[in-house]
This record gives C-alpha cells, structure tokens and sequence, in this order.
C-alpha cells in the first residue's frame, strides 16, 4: 500500500497525519527561533553549555513524565488527549515571547520543558491512537512508515522558513505561528472519529487507596524492573551486547554533535546573512533532507548489502562526516557534509534497528528496546552537557571532530565485535554469501 493509497482511502489516519505535518512544522520553525535566542542570550562565552542545557531540557521530562502519559492515554479518551496537549502547548509557546522580553534565560529552558513534558502526552496518545484508526496490518505499516518519513520532511520544511521567518520578520512572529500550529493541529484531531474502547478498568471503580498516585509510582518501578530485566536478556546474547556497546559510543559522539550544531549555524550564519538563526536554519534543514534521503537509501540497499557490513561501514563514514563537518571553513559546505552524514545515520540506525528485531525474542522486545533507547539517550544527554561546556573553553571545532572520532572507533569496534559473534548471527544475517564482511 502507497501513502497516497492509505490517506485517500482512511480518512481518519489523513486527519492524524496532517495534525503530526502542522504541528511539526510549527515545532521546527520554533526550535530555530528558540536556539538563536539562547545563544543570543547566553552570550559568546557560555554559548555551548547553554545551548546543551537546553537540549537536556527538552529530552529529559520524556524520562518523567513518560510513564505518567502512558497511564493516562490508557485511562482517558486518546483524541481528547491529542486535544488538550494542543491546547496546553499553543498557551506554553508564547512563554518564549515573554523570556525575550525578559531577557530571562532561564524561563527560557522552562517554557522547553515544559513544552516537552506535554508532548509527551500528545506522541503517546497518538502511537497507541494509531491501531485504532488502522483497519488492516498493511495501513498500521504504511502509516507508521509515512509518520516516520514526515518527521524527517518537516524537519526540512519547518527549519527552512524558521530561519526565513526569523530573519525577515523577528522571533516573536515564529513562537506565534507555532502557537497557531498547535490550535489548527487540535481543530483536525477533533475530527477524528474513534470507535469507543471497551475499558474494564473504566467500567469498574477504583479504589480509593488505589489512585493516580499509586498507579504512578507502580508505574515507575515496573519500568525499573523491565529494563533490568532487559539488560540482563542483552548481556545473555553476546550479538545484542554488541549492538548495545557501538549504540553507547554513537550516542556520546552524536550528543556532542547535536549539542554543538546550532553554535557553528549560529556562527557562520552571521557571516553570511548577518543571521544566527538563518545559519542555524540551513543546517537543521539539511539533516532533514539527509534524513529523507537515508531513508530512500537505506530502503534499497535492504536486499544488496548484509546488515552487519552496512551497520559497520555506515557506522564509521557516519564519524568520518563528522570529522569533515568539523574541518568546513563555511556554512554551506558544511551543510553539504551533514547531508552526507544523516544519510549514512538513516543507514546504520535502519541496519542496527533491523538486527535488533532479528535477534530478540518476542517476549522481551519491549524491554530490550525500553533499555537501547535509554541507553541511547543517556549517552547523548551526558555527552550535551560535557561537549558544551568543553566546546567554551576549547572551541566548537576540536570538541565536535573528538566526537567524530568516537564514532568512527565505534564503527570500526563493531567489526571486531561481529566479527567474534559471527556463528550465531548466520542465521538471521545475508545467507546469501559465504563471509560477511
């Protein structure tokens, strides 16, 4: 099934989709316009470390306030969800305006948090909304598919006319608009029409020793167990720990890349449009265009190449264009080489995403993706907060070509560690030669 065949014929699943384009969109256009603001803020000695605290503040609430979303999206009515985290959001996005006016930094990193802390809501109620509308397995694997490639489209889209908008108009216009994307976003989810689900818990009542509270925290301490529980299964299959291992290395160099981007943007785009968020915009549009790109890629090269040589070579060339990144003397060549590196990025994390699938047993897929992602996460948050802190004292150039190098070593790790597991991976990996590298 195309995209075109799954949105034309479910209209509910078009009405999702176009809320996830505009509210995208209007998150792109305001995540330029933020950065720029706190790297203005900041001021040029502590530009790196600012814009690290606040890319720890948009990811860490997931950590917090995940498993308090999942427990309401089960209790309550997942539209009406989607509904009023729009609404929360679109009031949340105008606090940027008042710490422009404030000059306040730190207001700043808690309107981010707090917009994160909402979204939560509003992505968790939307995956578990998705089967729902979904009438067959073929539209579940469309529309999951279509979401994931117009997240990489509107990261494009939205960065581009962020920076445009920022620069022909001011930054207050942006943080409106996104506001507006919020409220046209909860205008099309409101027309979804969902089958009502059959609740027990709904039906029954709850107790009252047993409230939101306790559910909470129960909440909490099962998902402690289950990612224990997951790094146990990992570290029993020597492929996964493997896996695990090139994931952490990849996180740590990538955070301090992600961390850092947005300062070399903000740098150049002065230089060439006397602009930071201009700068900052090319480079966030040209991950996106990368990413698009990777994926096309990534999808042909499924039936040509064996996983474990595309995780390795995409791995390495993903450090390797990061390095070169680090060497460009200009905004554009630079943004030339990032579309380079999200491509190989797209490549590996498909290969290393498929491997994964491969090698886990159904019955703790769950957990041991629960514990990759964590991972993951950690290594970048962790790698933020030192690569900015660093990059204020030793520049952005030598921190971010380190992290490169981080990469590529993990890459060319992911060889030898194949390479020791390569009896047990046959019989998932390509069959269809007699060596795999």
């Amino acid at each position: 099934m195309t995209y075109r065949q799954l949105l034309i014929a479910n209209a509910n699943l078009r009405h999702l989709w176009s809320a996830q384009v505009i509210s995208e969109i209007g998150d792109w256009l305001n995540n330029i316009a933020v950065l720029a603001l706190i790297i203005e803020l900041a001021g040029p000695a502590h530009e790196g470390l600012a814009i690290a605290i606040y890319a720890v503040s948009r990811h860490l609430p997931l950590f917090f306030f995940g498993p308090i979303a999942g427990i309401t999206v089960d209790r309550a009515e997942r539209r009406r969800v989607m509904i009023g985290a729009d609404l929360v959001r679109a009031a949340l996005a105008l606090g940027f305006i008042l710490a422009i006016y404030l000059r306040s930094l730190a207001l700043a990193y808690l309107v981010s948090a707090a917009l994160f802390s909402i979204a939560a809501f509003f992505n968790a109620a939307k995956r578990a909304l998705l089967p729902q509308l979904a009438r067959s397995a073929a539209e579940i694997l469309t529309a999951n598919a279509l979401s994931a490639s117009t997240t990489a489209a509107t990261l494009a889209i939205g960065s581009a006319f962020g920076g445009f908008l920022s620069s022909v108009f001011n930054r207050e216009t942006v943080f409106i608009i996104n506001a507006i994307s919020f409220l046209l976003s909860a205008l099309i989810v409101r027309r979804i029409n969902v089958a009502s689900r059959s609740s027990t818990s709904s039906k029954a009542p709850t107790p009252r020793a047993f409230g939101l509270k306790d559910k909470v925290t129960l909440a909490l301490r099962r998902s402690i167990v289950e990612l224990c529980d997951g790094w146990r299964y990992v570290r029993s299959e020597r492929m996964l720990s493997a896996i695990f291992i090139v994931t952490a290395g990849w996180g740590l160099g990538n955070g301090a890349a992600r961390a850092l981007y947005s300062v070399f943007g903000a740098r150049f785009g002065q230089l060439v449009h006397s602009s930071t968020d201009f700068g900052i915009s090319v480079l966030f549009a040209a991950m996106g265009i990368g990413g698009v790109c990777g994926a096309i890629i990534a999808r042909r090269l499924s039936a040509q190449t064996s996983l474990t040589a595309r995780l390795g070579r995409s791995l390495a060339l993903d450090g390797a264009a990061l390095i070169a990144f680090s060497c460009m003397p200009d905004l554009w060549s630079g943004a030339l080489v990032l579309v380079v590196r999200e491509v190989n990025y797209a490549i590996w994390w498909t290969a290393q995403q498929t491997l994964l699938m491969q090698r886990i047993e159904d019955r703790f897929g769950g957990r041991v993706f629960a514990a990759h992602e964590t991972l993951a996460m950690l290594a970048m948050l962790g790698s933020m907060l030192v690569a900015g802190a660093a990059a204020d004292r030793l520049g952005i150039r030598p921190v971010m070509a380190s992290a490169g190098v981080v990469i590529t070593v993990s890459g060319a790790l992911w060889f030898l560690l194949a390479r020791e597991r390569r009896g047990p991976l046959r019989r998932f990996d390509d069959l269809r030669t007699n060596d795999d590298f």
